[in-house]
C-alpha cells in the first residue's frame, strides 16, 4: 500500500506532466504515474493512430528483451500514424528506482508507471480478463478498438505485421 506522500508526489508529477501526455511528448527521463482515468484519456487522445500498449516490468526478462524491438518500431514509424504507450507494471512505490533503471537501460523509452493499488484496476480498462502475464501488448486500430492481444516476447517483424494488419 502506498503512503499518502507517495500518492501526493504521484499526483503532482501527473499534474505537471499532463500537458504533453496525450501527444507522447513528455520527458523520457520522467516516469509518469498512470491510473485508469489517465489510461482512458491517453487512448482517447490517440484515436486516429495505431497504438501499441505495452505492459512491462523491470523484473521481467522477456519484457527487457522486447523493449529495444518496440523502440526500433517507434523510431521507424511516423508519430502521426503510430504511438507506443509503454506502462511499467512495477509497484509505483518504487517509481524512483524504476525511473533510474529505465533511464540507464532504455533512455529514450517514454513510459508510464501503474499508479493503481493493483494491476488489474489499470489493465481492466483494456482487458477485464487479463491474466497478469508480462509482457503483454494490446494493439489498437485507428478507431480505438483493440484488435490484437499479444502475450510473451515477440520479434519486431511480428509486431510490424500486426501493426500493418491494424491499419498502419
Amino acid at each position: 500500500m502506498m503512503r499518502p506522500i507517495a500518492w501526493l508526489l504521484a499526483a503532482l508529477t501527473l499534474a505537471v506532466a499532463s500537458a504533453g501526455l496525450a501527444s507522447g511528448q513528455h520527458d523520457p527521463g520522467i516516469l509518469v504515474p498512470m491510473d485508469r482515468d489517465t489510461l482512458r484519456a491517453e487512448l482517447s487522445a490517440s484515436e486516429g493512430r495505431v497504438v501499441l500498449v505495452n505492459l512491462w516490468a523491470t523484473w521481467c526478462t522477456p519484457c527487457l528483451r522486447e523493449i529495444p524491438d518496440l523502440l526500433a518500431l517507434k523510431t521507424e514509424l511516423p508519430a502521426s500514424d503510430f504511438r507506443l504507450l509503454a506502462i511499467s507494471m512495477d509497484d509505483a512505490y518504487s517509481e524512483g528506482w524504476v525511473t533510474e533503471f529505465k533511464v540507464k537501460h532504455f533512455p529514450t523509452l517514454v513510459s508510464f508507471i501503474n499508479a493503481e493499488l493493483d494491476t488489474d484496476t489499470l489493465v481492466s480498462v483494456i482487458d477485464p480478463v487479463w491474466n497478469e502475464t508480462l509482457p503483454t501488448s494490446y494493439i489498437f486500430n485507428r478507431d480505438g478498438e483493440v484488435v490484437k492481444k499479444v502475450q510473451g516476447k515477440k520479434p519486431t517483424e511480428f509486431f510490424r505485421e500486426q501493426l500493418v494488419a491494424a491499419g498502419l
